[in-house]
């Protein structure tokens, strides 16, 4: 009896140890002549078991397990275990065939489990220093926190990250453009140096690709965002500038998350990098398959390009996707107002 593993791995390996010993006894009773009766007898186990075993077909549930597993193997090798079991999930829900039945995570984890196919995925940790500066403009915090966008290009966040190039002194910065709605990156730029020639590259780029666009820009206090040459090209394009409060990293937490995001899946895909040069290549691969490749829960499984291909092909009708609060955050805010209650 296997012991101090997963319930579930537990029985499938208790399972397959069972499966050898009667593949035992099958072979030695045929090439040794052993009595089946006198070796079910030794195993402690009945005569009925393995002649149940002998005569067994896969089940429906098995051969879809298997074939489940395949798929499952299939997508983890191109992403080098890139996905727990529900992103999995969502990844083989987004390729169902027609009349094809949905996929249950507790199935995928299951069978993930018991084929010890784990996520190589660890969280990253940000360390982000802040620098003192005298802006010479700022804007209010127009956003406020409200992250929910009904179509696309109505609200874009805007930040800069950076990356040490390992084994090396340089540092790789991404200055990326993050609609909202749909979690797109809108626009990027990648440089060696985090200058305004950084973020200037993206946000061309951003009006380029949709010239037509008078999102509201949000971004933190950083230097590239409060020059005024910056902030009269958002007026000439007819959009409206937000900042993050002060020390308040949270009022641009979807970019915030998304850098977060995009660093440790370039750590799975794309782990062996040693240059500037490959980094470089490593994101700008991560992000096409993060836009491509990766399902999002909140989009019901779809990934962001696929959700805003569905909104450019019916801007009017364009799908509404409202973030979902997590419960233990109603809790806190929950037990925040009932404090203020009981002081009033």
């Amino acid at each position: 009896m296997v012991t101090g593993e997963p319930k579930q791995r537990l029985i499938a390996q208790n399972r397959a140890l069972k499966l050898k010993l009667y593949q035992f006894i099958k072979t030695s009773h045929k090439e040794k002549g052993w009595a089946i009766s006198w070796m079910c007898q030794l195993a402690q186990m009945s005569r009925a078991a393995y002649y149940k075993w002998l005569n067994h077909k896969p089940s429906q549930r098995e051969v879809r397990d298997q074939a489940i597993l395949e798929r499952i193997l299939e997508i983890a090798k191109t992403n080098n275990g890139l996905f727990g079991s529900g992103k999995m999930t969502l990844a083989l829900n987004n390729n169902l065939v027609d009349g094809e039945k949905p996929i249950y995570r507790r199935t995928v984890a299951r069978i993930m489990c018991v084929n010890r196919i784990y996520s190589s995925k660890t969280k990253y940790k940000k360390q982000k220093r802040y620098t003192s500066s005298k802006p010479d403009q700022t804007a209010e915090n127009v956003l406020n926190r409200d992250f929910n966008s009904e179509h696309p290009n109505e609200k874009w966040c805007i930040d800069v990250t950076e990356e040490k190039v390992p084994g090396t002194k340089q540092k790789l910065f991404i200055c990326g453009v993050l609609d909202l709605y749909d979690r797109y990156i809108v626009s990027y730029s990648i440089s060696n140096r985090n200058d305004t020639a950084l973020v200037n590259s993206a946000i061309k780029k951003a009006l380029k690709e949709f010239p037509d666009s008078h999102a509201l820009l949000h971004s933190d206090r950083g230097f590239q965002f409060t020059r005024r040459s910056f902030t009269y090209m958002l007026k000439a394009q007819g959009m409206t500038q937000s900042m993050s409060r002060v020390s308040r990293c949270i009022d641009n937490g979807p970019m915030e998350s998304w850098q977060g995001i995009i660093k440790e899946m370039r750590a799975v895909l794309y782990p062996n990098v040693s240059s500037f040069e490959e980094m470089k290549e490593a994101y700008e691969k991560t992000i096409h398959y993060y836009l491509y490749h990766d399902p999002q829960e909140r989009f019901n499984g779809k990934t962001p390009a696929q959700v805003r291909a569905e909104a450019q092909e019916n801007p009017e009708q364009a799908p509404y996707y409202p973030i979902k609060q997590s419960k233990k955050y109603r809790d806190y805010w929950k037990t925040i107002a009932d404090k203020k209650n009981q002081t009033a």
